[in-house]
């Protein structure tokens, strides 16, 4: 008897111990995500010249991702164009089962 209780408070452990690591790698991969996403915009961004139409879609499309998208101008030419800005990216990080919910975000700089 004493080793049936040992084998399934062992079992017990081994599958709690794979819903953690299950809910700790689907939140890593949800961040990863979330970062290429940034990287992707900026490039975005910069290859259409700060084009105000390409930003204000790219900001629909977060919102439409599940993201929250703020691109905030840095700086302006001579001209009063765009030169460098600020791109930042709200995400949601979720671990339920230990309860934990975060908006977190990721920042860089399209130049």
């Amino acid at each position: 008897m004493k080793h049936i209780i040992g084998a399934f408070g062992t079992l017990i452990v081994l599958v709690l111990n794979i819903f953690i690591c299950i809910a700790v790698s689907n939140a890593s991969s949800r961040a990863a995500a979330a970062r290429e996403y940034k990287a992707d915009v900026i490039a975005e961004i910069e290859n259409s010249n700060f084009n105000p139409s390409v930003i204000n879609s790219c900001i629909a499309q977060a919102d439409a991702e599940g993201y929250t998208l703020q691109i905030t101008p840095c700086t302006y030419d001579e001209d009063g164009c765009m030169q460098t800005a600020e791109v930042i990216l709200s995400y949601s990080y979720e671990l339920p089962i230990f309860g934990i919910s975060e908006t977190k975000s990721t920042r860089g700089i399209a130049r």
